[in-house]
């Protein structure tokens, strides 16, 4: 004789199922109250980015995961312009792969180019200052000495009487969008003009310049191409620095820049540093 068959325990297996409901239950609510509960300093610990503006001065964009090479650093608070490793035809040439290089870079093509009344001495910096792709660079510069010259009551050509002078001067900075290829530098400039029976009058201008990173040099991508005139503002006063702007310091002297000859042919008009034509 075959013994009885036991019953099935069926209420067994669905308690097991009821038990193992709940601890899932369980693990989840655990799992929602560590998301949304502040951490110790009162800030809830969610993850989230925010995209960069277009125009953050002194900030660099998000590294993306692939650039391993490290960025220039961004700038903050005065710097002290650096020099080229060489001069040529009294252009600077061969600036730092830094922020402050970047800078410098441009501080000196904007006092280059915009503190001469000749056409020909502005085309020729730019070409030697510019980068290969911004083809228009050296007929902007032309076009801007002639603009100078006209609004001084000069023909658009021909010699400058000495007592016509426009000097600039880069006295403050902004260095914003900085990455290891570029850089956008805001220039904060004093124009100063001497001409017959106005003078001398000292106006303030802000300046933009694209600085390009390319064959071992910062290079000029383009002059001007927006306007910031709402940064405006008297150098070194309460509203300037306000506006974000910083002191740009005096370059150091030194015995390591290597000069080349100037051939006046190439570059005629050349002024003294920072002084007028």
């Amino acid at each position: 004789m075959y013994p009885a068959p036991r019953p099935r325990r069926r209420w067994l297996r669905w308690f097991l199922v009821y038990c193992a409901g709940v601890a899932a239950l369980f693990v989840i609510g655990l799992v929602i109250e560590a998301a949304v509960t502040p951490d110790s300093k009162g800030q809830q610990s969610f993850t989230y980015s925010v995209p960069t503006p277009p125009w953050v001065p002194g900030a660099a964009p998000t590294p993306r995961p692939s650039a391993k090479a490290a960025s220039p650093a961004p700038l903050s608070g005065p710097v002290a312009l650096v020099p080229g490793d060489e001069v040529i035809n009294g252009v600077s040439l061969g600036f730092p792969h830094t922020t402050a290089g970047a800078v410098s870079a441009g501080a000196d093509v904007v006092d280059e180019v915009l503190s001469t009344l000749d056409p020909d001495r502005a085309a020729a910096v730019a070409r030697m200052t510019a980068e290969t792709s911004y083809a228009d660079g050296p007929q902007m510069a032309a076009h801007g000495a002639i603009e100078d010259r006209q609004s001084l009551g000069l023909p658009a050509a021909g010699p400058v009487p000495a007592s016509y002078s426009l000097v600039v001067q880069a006295v403050e900075y902004q260095a914003g969008n900085v990455t290891a290829g570029s850089a956008l530098v805001l220039l904060l400039c004093d124009f100063t003009t001497t001409q017959p029976g106005l003078g001398t009058q000292t106006r303030v201008g802000v300046f933009p310049v694209q600085m390009h990173w390319a064959d071992a040099d910062w290079k000029v991508a383009s002059f001007g191409t927006s306007s910031y005139v709402s940064l405006a503002a008297e150098p070194y006063s309460p509203q300037a620095a306000q506006l974000g702007w910083q002191e740009l310091l005096p370059q150091e002297a030194t015995a390591n820049v290597r000069t080349v000859p100037v051939r006046p042919s190439q570059l005629p008009g050349r002024r003294g540093k920072r002084g007028s034509k």
